[in-house]
């Protein structure tokens, strides 16, 4: 559903079917991705509704505003919820979605019920490697995020309508080649190759450089100590196995904030929702459930 705010038009994912009398979620997404991500996350209907999924400006159904920073997207994920007055919110962010929610965490703290990051890590610091594949080649930034980002696929294909069509020519391999939407290239799996597709095409957004403004955005991001300790219900979410984010910083950014729940994830890394929708699910259930 469409919603025009002072930010600008914001496409919010499952806005339709909201039942104010069940338990309200909404997740942003991480860098470069959109509310397709929502759909992998399930709580349990009889207690919770669909997963509620803001577009930042420029990914998925939002258009762009000229924001490129977290601040920025912050300001309009609080418009959004401001023009369709909800309350009583379980907040949940992953990895640079972490970082808008603790944004939000301080300027709309009155209507949280609970605040979650997933996989976020703060400050958020990103190689050269990555910043430099995000602006000048996003196959190459793609394939860095699924390698230190992704321990094991899925047991289970994702349906397609959750990531998107994939490409017609796409699936052409032979000999460890594979004829991608970005040509073709030799890699030593091309199995995994095409098992990754799905994930990888959600970088692809309105603008190309989307994934560089996120990673930009995720680099500049610094919050006041005071307001980092002043964030009530906050829960620390992590794949055990995640290379994309330091156990030592994590440590660190929960010594900042002075008392917040830390949950492990076992087996899966960065991604969960795409490795294993289950235990994420699993693991936001509990963590909800402490607070209704």
């Amino acid at each position: 559903m469409f919603l025009k705010t002072n930010s600008g038009t914001a496409y919010i994912h499952n806005l339709d079917s909201l039942n104010l009398e069940k338990e309200i979620v909404i997740f942003i997404p991480g860098a470069g991705m959109d509310h397709r991500v929502a759909d992998l996350i399930t709580p349990n209907p009889k207690i919770y509704n669909k997963v509620l999924s803001i577009d930042l400006p420029g990914h998925g159904g939002s258009t762009p505003t000229g924001a490129k920073s977290i601040e920025e997207y912050a300001n309009f994920i609080s418009n959004c919820i401001s023009e369709i007055d909800i309350s009583g919110i379980h907040l949940c962010g992953h990895s640079m979605g972490g970082l808008v929610a603790m944004e939000l965490a301080v300027s709309i703290s009155g209507i949280l019920k609970s605040v979650t990051l997933i996989n976020c890590q703060y400050p958020l610091f990103v190689g050269s490697a990555l910043l430099d594949g995000s602006s000048r080649n996003l196959d190459g930034a793609a394939d860095f995020l699924t390698k230190y980002g992704i321990h094991k696929l899925p047991e289970t294909e994702k349906p397609k309508k959750t990531f998107g069509a994939m490409g017609s020519s796409f699936y052409k391999k032979t000999d460890g080649k594979v004829n991608s939407p970005y040509g073709s290239k030799e890699i030593n799996d091309p199995d995994r190759e095409i098992a990754l597709f799905g994930l990888k095409k959600l970088f692809n957004q309105v603008s190309k450089d989307i994934l560089s403004v996120d990673m930009n955005a995720c680099m500049n991001y610094r919050m006041d100590d005071t307001n980092i300790k002043s964030i009530k219900n906050i829960n620390i979410l992590i794949g055990e196995m995640d290379k994309l984010v330091s156990e030592k910083k994590i440590d660190e950014m929960i010594n900042m904030f002075g008392s917040a729940h830390l949950k492990k994830m076992e087996g899966v890394a960065h991604f969960p929702f795409f490795e294993d929708p289950k235990i994420l699910n699993e693991s936001l259930e509990d963590i909800f459930n402490t607070y209704i």
